[in-house]
């Protein structure tokens, strides 16, 4: 079976730009503002808004915001929206009394996602 003839595959380059944006729109929502992006990501908030319009950020960038949005979105599950920026940005237990941004800044999603299991959980560190 063949794909029908009006289905429309996007080129990856277009995918990826998709994707960006609407992970860009998820930390910001989370994080409070563009601007909270750039700094969390080291980056001038220009260049968050030249991936607003479609440049792809460089892929170690682009990595970090993958893991924003998947921490952000695993505790969408638990939490209130009004909190999630304070369990980003406070002092976690499960993570060694490190912030989970930084954890994630790091590269370390599995850590935040185990510390976001132990809290659903209610767990104690």
């Amino acid at each position: 079976m063949g794909r029908p003839s009006s289905a429309r595959v996007l080129p990856i380059r277009d995918v990826r730009r998709r994707l960006v944006e609407a992970r860009l729109l998820s930390a910001e929502r989370a994080l409070g503002s563009a601007t909270a992006v750039a700094e969390w990501l080291g980056v001038d908030r220009s260049r968050v808004t030249r991936w607003k319009g479609g440049e792809l950020p460089d892929p170690s960038l682009e990595e970090q915001l993958v893991g924003l949005d998947a921490a952000v979105s695993l505790l969408r599950g638990f939490l209130d929206e009004t909190v999630i920026a304070d369990w980003l940005l406070g002092v976690n237990a499960h993570l060694g009394d490190r912030r989970p941004l930084d954890v994630l800044r790091d590269g370390r999603l599995s850590e935040v996602v185990a510390a976001i299991e132990a809290e659903k959980s209610g767990a104690f560190a």
